[in-house]
């Protein structure tokens, strides 16, 4: 009962320090979606009201005669830099978060035991590294993994135009669904900061965990994922640090994972 308690402990502080990570970027996040969503919504409207004036009444419309207006290419060069602003911006916010996310699950994983003395001048050149490590399976970075995101939503916005004037919808009608494509890739952002964070807190803690001389761990289930047949598979499950691998043995075990790892002490 006092292991349990202990343990539970542990990973409530772990969870408590990664939901701040995490509320603190989406709060930065969603800024830059909107900032970036208004004036590209602006340049698409601009351009769909001017290609519904111009093209006779009653004709057809076609994407040759939206290619013919000069504000086309200047909205796509204005998407363009959006969209370059955009994942520049949330690159920068995620890596510093992450970094610290590093810094303080270590710190905490092990509260009552020092650290090295030579962690705080190799902390940061670790966190750097754990944070734009590869470790899934696509073979991508997080920062790639981003740029993925803002290529996917350039293309789904003009997609989208295309659509709205091959189907003769009104202005106000591509505002909402320009909205919504915003949405949906803000939503796969959050789910990237989510797993990522998951990831650095189950580093940071084996590195802790390692440090400190210890060779085994537990997987521990976060009380709301343990009807997940994955995390309920390994839960309270030890394995060596070792043979840790994450998605099979180690948080993440998929995306938007709240489970963590504790320590297992030897006598």
């Amino acid at each position: 009962m006092k292991d349990e308690y202990w343990l539970n402990r542990v990973a409530k502080t772990q969870n408590a320090i990664s939901d701040k990570t995490i509320a603190d970027v989406e709060k930065q996040l969603k800024k830059h979606y909107r900032n970036a969503m208004k004036k590209v919504i602006k340049e698409f409207e601009s351009v769909y009201d001017k290609i519904l004036n111009t093209v006779e009444r009653g004709k057809a419309i076609t994407p040759a005669d939206l290619y013919k207006l000069e504000t086309y290419w200047s909205m796509q060069a204005q998407l363009k830099r959006e969209m370059q602003k955009l994942g520049d911006k949330e690159i920068e916010l995620l890596s510093k978060a992450f970094e610290k996310e590093y810094y303080h699950v270590y710190l905490s994983a092990l509260p009552d035991i020092k650290p090295s003395k030579h962690f705080n001048t190799i902390a940061a050149e670790t966190a750097k590294q754990v944070v734009n490590q590869v470790w899934l399976a696509d073979g991508k970075s997080f920062s790639e993994r981003v740029w993925k995101n803002t290529k996917v939503l350039t293309e789904t916005l003009n997609e989208e135009l295309m659509h709205c004037i091959a189907t003769g919808k009104k202005t106000s009608e591509l505002k909402g669904i320009l909205q919504h494509r915003f949405g949906v890739s803000y939503s796969r952002a959050d789910t990237l900061v989510r797993t990522e964070v998951a990831h650095i807190q189950t580093q940071a803690a084996k590195d802790r965990y390692k440090d400190a001389g210890l060779k085994h761990y537990r997987f521990y289930a976060d009380p709301d994922e343990r009807t997940c047949s994955e995390c309920k598979e390994v839960h309270n499950k030890t394995f060596l640090y070792s043979e840790m691998i994450p998605g099979v043995n180690a948080p993440p075990m998929h995306p938007n994972d709240r489970c963590c790892i504790v320590p297992v002490v030897e006598d």
